[in-house]
């Protein structure tokens, strides 16, 4: 539930990694200062009430959000149901990852998302015992999306994890969201303990508490100019058999 703001002391560690301090070097302040302020803020999680209560009934739907961003990646798993003639929508599980320590494009850490976003949900399904329950997933990556649902040529990279992707999900029930609006973007960046306690974050998007008619278009019309990146070239080559005559 606190995953916004735990992301930031990782991020801070990373940072520590890569710059290659030795155990008795003294860290600058920088590193220091931000680590400390951070801290101090913890203190003030101790007011985040979060109700245990879920309500499951026959209208009850799981969404998905999935981000990433050039340090981390993640995804979250909300319910919405309808009770009394109000939409109620509730945060289950989240959970994000620090970026690999090698450098990789932004579309494939958004696939990365995705792909912890469907093993996310489906740890979801079986720990409510719900196989039927319907489930929406949203990123914000036309590229990512695009690779999910369309067949083509990928590299390995992208192959493998849009493999477990469709084996896990399938690939209609996505949809695209725009980024502003997508909550996953709130902690796939990281807050401070005292923004997340002012957003709320928990309570999902106001937009998912609306009609589903009023909700974003899914449709991705043209193919993203970044997808070709991950094509394999094919190479076409012609062989001349010739066969020796023998006695």
């Amino acid at each position: 539930m606190l995953t916004p703001s735990t992301l930031l002391p990782k991020l801070i560690l990373q940072d520590l990694w890569k710059s290659r301090f030795s155990w008795e070097e003294e860290l600058p302040f920088a590193f220091t200062d931000n680590f400390f302020k951070w801290l101090n803020e913890m203190y003030s999680l101790k007011d985040v009430g979060l109700p245990r209560f879920m309500n499951f009934n026959e209208t009850s739907e799981l969404h998905v959000f999935v981000d990433a961003c050039k340090g981390a990646y993640a995804a979250c798993v909300f319910v919405r149901s309808e009770v009394e003639g109000e939409s109620k929508v509730r945060l289950i599980r989240a959970k994000n990852r620090v970026a690999p320590l090698k450098s990789l494009s932004i579309p494939r850490l958004e696939l990365m998302a995705c792909c912890i976003g469907a093993r996310l949900v489906n740890s979801v399904i079986k720990a409510i015992d719900a196989s039927s329950i319907k489930v929406t997933r949203w990123s914000d990556s036309t590229v990512a999306l695009w690779w999910i649902k369309e067949y083509g040529d990928w590299s390995v990279f992208v192959a493998n994890r849009v493999k477990e992707i469709r084996e896990l999900t399938g690939s209609y029930s996505w949809r695209h969201v725009p980024g502003n609006i997508n909550i996953a973007d709130f902690f796939s960046r990281g807050c401070t303990p005292q923004q997340m306690l002012n957003s709320k974050w928990w309570e999902g998007p106001s937009w998912l508490k609306e009609n589903p008619e009023s909700w974003p278009v899914s449709d991705i019309i043209c193919q993203p100019k970044e997808v070709d990146i991950e094509k394999i070239n094919s190479k076409l080559v012609n062989m001349n058999l010739t066969e020796d005559a023998h006695p």
